[in-house]
């Protein structure tokens, strides 16, 4: 079970209400897609996982701009250094399924 007290605490950290909820929405659904878990947990929910990384300053929501943008581009390009360069997707192909794709390839490499 997880206290009120917890939520707080994360509500302040993160920054209130809204945007503690975007960021746990934003983590579930990495993780549901088959994301590593950032943290060592004993804990079976995924939301008290995703409180662990959010305690644990694992993850944040960061502003969507073109820094942030740029910053994350180059963490990804970091992470996949040395790997064999992807194969180019497809215009066609809608965001979910290209999210789910780096989602794999980057799991494949950790």
């Amino acid at each position: 079970m997880i206290h009120q007290h917890k939520f707080d605490e994360l509500y302040r950290d993160v920054g209130g209400v809204y945007r503690t909820t975007v960021l746990v929405q934003k983590r579930l659904r990495e993780l549901n897609r088959g994301a590593r878990r950032l943290v060592t947990s004993e804990a079976k929910n995924p939301i008290a996982v995703v409180m662990d990384e959010i305690d644990q300053k694992k993850i944040d929501l960061v502003e969507d701009n073109d820094e942030n943008r740029e910053a994350i581009r180059a963490e990804v390009e970091r992470l996949t250094m040395n790997q064999p360069r992807a194969a180019e997707l497809d215009p066609t192909t809608d965001e979910e399924e290209a999210e789910r794709r780096i989602l794999n390839a980057l799991n494949k490499i950790r």
